[in-house]
């Protein structure tokens, strides 16, 4: 039997859906990590022998695990409060597409600064390296990504407020 969801639970699963797979991801990337501290391809019992290099470095596969990680659990817990938060359906749309965008924005932010000789922390050089593609494309999307996480909590606080002034 089918059931119709409505537009917030509809928008919970969404960011639930998306958060886990965020989340996954970032928890694959401590295997980066693993390998840029042993600068090998290794998980016991197995070394690959390669001259390929691990790309990027210790710091940077640690940022992408752990902040994977935590975009998908900011994205887990706002979908788990926008039941009850109720925002409209405007604020909802806003708040489930720019989490959407800020979790997945910010996977491709930090693997590509693990890619990139400037960290993706400008879209041209600077004192950490020069430009370059994987940099410029890990600075745009990810920067782009900051006006919608913040314009998502805001509104979350604003639907939650609104519920809390309303009982």
């Amino acid at each position: 039997m089918s059931q119709t969801l409505t537009p917030a639970e509809r928008g919970r699963l969404t960011l639930l859906m998306h958060g886990a797979a965020v989340a996954v991801i970032g928890l694959v990337s401590g295997f980066g990590l693993v390998f840029a501290i042993l600068d090998a391809w290794q998980v016991w019992p197995v070394t690959l022998n390669t001259t390929v290099p691990v790309p990027g470095s210790e710091h940077g596969w640690r940022v992408a695990h752990v902040a994977g990680v935590l975009n998908g659990m900011l994205m887990i817990l706002v979908g788990l409060a926008l039941v009850p938060a109720a925002p409209g359906p405007v604020a909802q749309r806003w708040i489930v597409g720019g989490l959407v965008w800020t979790g997945w924005g910010n996977t491709v932010f930090f693997h590509l600064a693990n890619a990139s000789s400037n960290r993706a922390l400008t879209a041209g050089s600077s004192r950490l390296g020069e430009a370059d593609v994987a940099g410029v494309i890990g600075y745009l999307v990810g920067g782009s990504t900051i006006p919608f996480t913040i314009l998502a909590m805001l509104l979350l606080g604003l639907a939650a407020r609104r519920q809390l002034q309303q009982r």
